[in-house]
Formats: C-alpha cells, structure tokens, sequence
C-alpha cells in the first residue's frame, strides 16, 4: 500500500495587536521625533522668567502676592514672578542629596523662607494655617519639579552608567543619584492635566474673578443687555484642565477624564432638580465625584485638602452625626423630664379621683342611710295609725 504525500499548508501569521501606550508615553515619542525632525529648534528652557531676574532684591519695598486658601497655592498678577523667584533659590539653597522635601535640613529650608519673605509680603494665614505651611508646600513642587528635569535632560534614553557619566556640572556628585523609579510611575498615569504652564489654582482663581457675560441680542425688544448664566466653576475648571487640544485645532478627552465630566455634568444636573440652583463649590464637587484620596483632593492638586480628621479618626461627618445624638439625647432628656411631670401630674389626678370616689360612696352611704330610716319611719306610721283604727272601732 503506497502513502500519498500532500503537501504542507503554509503556517497562517498571527496578527500582533498594537502596543497600548497612555497619553504621556506617546507625548514623549511625538516630542523626541520633533527633536529629530527640528534639531535647531529654540525651545524654552531655563530662560522662562528671566524678565523677573533684575526685579525685587534693590527695592524696598516688598511685593504683595495672593493666595487661595482652598488650595494653598500662589494666584493672582504676581504669581509668576513669585514662582520665578522660589524656583531658582530652591535650586540655590536646597541640595539635591535629600531623598524628598519632608527629609531636607530645616537650617536649609529656613534659609530659603527668610530669603522669600525678604522681597514678598505674604498673609500670615494661608487657609488657616502659618503662612509657613504654605511656603513649604510650595517649594517642595517646586523642588520636585527642579529633580524632574534634571531627570529628563541627563537620564531619558541612557543607561546609568552613562547617566552617572553625564552629571551636571553645577551639581555635586555625591548629590547625583540614579533612580527612575519616579520617572517610570509617572509614564504608567492614565490621566494627564491639559493646564499648561499654568496650575488649577491659578485657572480657577481666574475663572472666579471672570466678569459677568451679558448677551448682546435684544431680548423681547429690550435694548438692556441680559446676563448669560454659564456653566458652575468646576465644569469649567474640568474642561479646562483636563481636555487636551490636538495638532488639528480639535480638542478630545481620555477615557477616564471623559468618564469624570459626564458624573459631574449628571452632578450639576440634580443640583438644578433638588434645589432650583447649584450652590456646590469646586472643591465639594470634586470630592463627590472624583473622590479624595490619601491627603488631598483629586483634580486641584495636591493643596486641596480634604475634610479634616479629628482625634480619632473621625472625619467631620462622624463629627456632625455626633452632634446630631447629643442633641437627640437632649432632647430625650427633655422628653423625660416632661415625662415625669405628666407622671406627677397622673399621680395628683389619680389621688384626687380616689377623694371623689370616696366623697361619691359616703354620700351614697348616707342617702341609702336616710332612705332606710324614711322607710322605717313610715312604715312605724301606718302601724300607729294601724293601732289607732282599730282603737276607734272597738
């Protein structure tokens, strides 16, 4: 019996999906290609603020900044100067051998506050806290963001030992440490701000002191202007922030931010039913939808604190519902204390019910009494008269 051969089918090529890459993964391909396309390009680099460098330390008198207290960070007109200033003396005073900002040496920080309050003139409190406070949590973005770009001039496409040989020259070597454990997190973030150069505190601050928008068609034949009621804060500052504008003039949302808007459009919609207007703030709407986490307030920055807890890890929630049963058992006390009066008052009217009852039955007593000795009164009469008749006839 002879075999028949067939021939062998050709092996079928399976189809590899496409690599997934979040936003700010392909944001860094699309810049280094433009690096490539466009190697003479100016770029702006460490002369941002340079226009700021002369001011300040000649004059006498020191410049005033704002801050938002909801969201401890600097706003207003000198807000970029402010933050010129603290990012090149963070750069002066703060060494790069601390791990973080908590982990510097206090004689190093100090030194850096006195030479701010120096030349700025700060509000003592800053949302209820030392001004100080403030400082700190700004300056440690500010040196966070000083380590960044260090990071991603000397490290991005080398080895680390070619990041060890490529140490900056202003920066101490034993300073000069290797990780990109922070770098790779950041890289693994799904959702990436649209600010800008400018920070939600600063937009925000903006958007609050935004003149009102008056229509300018007559309505009904009325040549007054009409003010247009726009959008609450927070969908704005949302949008703001969060909706990336591409290459082609378009604009378009990541998933999760998309996601995010839509709840606080629903939001803002049960607001509008419930109570005829939204009286929400950007920061209540924010901790309703996104939900804080660990220390701070999602979509404001790590400024934005969320409620406070107490002593024992009660939130103000647990403190108001606790407020809430120390008034209910107040009030059970008043209950009882009435209680005890209409107790006392039954008891009086009890006792003098007995009195009437006794007042009843004694003269009951007494008429069944004067009833008995009536009866037996007459009937001692007509045996008299009785007596008598018979008397008479005999």
């Amino acid at each position: 019996m002879s075999i028949i051969t067939t021939p062998s089918q050709p092996e079928i090529e399976q189809e590899t999906e496409p690599l997934k890459l979040t936003y700010r993964q392909q944001r860094r391909l699309d810049q280094a290609a433009l690096r490539l396309k466009f190697p003479g390009r100016k770029r702006r680099g460490p002369t941002r603020g340079i226009k700021y460098a002369p001011k300040g330390m000649n004059s006498e008198e020191k410049v005033t900044v704002t801050f938002l207290d909801e969201l401890r960070r600097v706003v207003g007109e000198k807000a970029n100067e402010f933050i010129c200033d603290c990012s090149n003396w963070v750069e002066e005073f703060c060494p790069l051998n601390s791990v973080n900002w908590a982990k510097m040496d206090p004689d190093q920080k100090q030194r850096l506050y006195d030479k701010i309050l120096g030349k700025y003139n700060l509000p003592e409190k800053v949302g209820g806290a030392n001004v100080v406070e403030a400082l700190s949590f700004q300056c440690s973005i500010l040196y966070r963001h000083w380590r960044f770009r260090l990071k991603e001039a000397h490290y991005r496409g080398k080895t680390k030992a070619q990041a060890r040989a490529n140490k900056p020259p202003t920066v101490d070597k034993e300073a000069w440490r290797i990780s990109k454990i922070n770098t790779e997190n950041k890289l693994r973030l799904t959702e990436t701000p649209a600010n800008g150069s400018r920070s939600t505190a600063r937009i925000c601050y903006d958007m609050m002191n935004e003149p009102p928008v008056f229509s300018t068609q007559d309505l009904e034949g009325s040549s007054e202007p009409v003010e247009v009621e726009q959008e609450p804060i927070y969908l704005r500052l949302f949008e703001k922030t969060k909706k990336h504008k591409k290459k082609d003039g378009g604009s378009g949302w990541e998933p999760i931010a998309e996601k995010n808007y839509e709840e606080l459009k629903k939001l803002h919609e049960a607001q509008i039913e419930e109570h005829g207007k939204d009286t929400l703030n950007v920061k209540d709407a924010y901790i309703k939808v996104l939900k804080p986490k660990s220390g701070y307030v999602r979509g404001l920055g790590s400024g934005a604190r969320p409620p406070k807890k107490g002593r024992n890890g009660e939130n103000n929630e647990r403190v108001e519902l606790s407020t809430q049963v120390n008034t209910l058992s107040a009030s059970n006390e008043e209950l009882r204390v009435s209680n005890e009066q209409l107790k006392g008052s039954n008891e009086e009217l009890k006792a003098s019910n007995e009195e009437l009852k006794a007042e009843f039955s004694r003269m009951n007593k007494e008429a069944i009494e004067r009833e008995q000795k009536l009866r037996e009164d007459m009937l001692k009469m007509f045996e008299d008269m009785r007596n008598n008749g018979s008397k008479t006839s005999s």
